[in-house]
């Protein structure tokens, strides 16, 4: 269960990381500069934050 909890977290991490690559660098979804933005920053922070406590989960597993 804990494998399958790191696997679904580094996923959402890579998604999160690549639906802001594509509002950033791509026009397959059409929205205002402003919104894509933001949006992408969002993406980032909540990115960064679940790679964070998956690092965390992962380092408390490992020394079980």
């Amino acid at each position: 269960m804990k494998y399958i909890q790191l696997t679904l977290g580094l996923l959402v991490v890579f998604l999160c990381f690549s639906l802001c690559f594509v509002l950033q660098f791509t026009t397959m979804i059409q929205m205002e500069s402003w919104r894509s933005n933001v949006l992408s920053a969002v993406l980032v922070g909540y990115g960064l934050f679940r790679g964070w406590r998956v690092y965390k989960a992962f380092k408390a597993n490992e020394i079980s």
